[in-house]
């Protein structure tokens, strides 16, 4: 199992709050998850996080990805969190 850990911000307003992101590998079958309260557009990161890996020659498990932004209980909105889950 490995598991990375970065930082992001997440903006309320006009207030700014760190967000721990962490990504885990797992030895299932392949999926990619994400939680800690997500929109749409952090759903959606699914696919643009392939697409700039595959752009970019780097590979993807193909195990399950299980991405969580911590704090949970903060809205998270919007394409910022992508890199930091790349």
């Amino acid at each position: 199992m490995a598991l990375g850990r970065t930082y992001s911000v997440a903006l309320v307003g006009l207030n700014g709050y760190i967000v721990e992101v962490e990504a885990d590998i797992g030895q299932t079958l392949p999926a990619f998850v994400i939680l800690g309260l997500p929109d749409a557009a952090l759903n959606e990161a699914k696919e643009r996080i392939r697409s700039a890996a595959k752009n970019s020659g780097i590979p993807l498990s193909r195990r399950k990805i299980t991405a969580n932004l911590i704090p949970a209980s903060l809205p998270k909105r919007g394409s910022g969190f992508d890199l930091a889950k790349l």
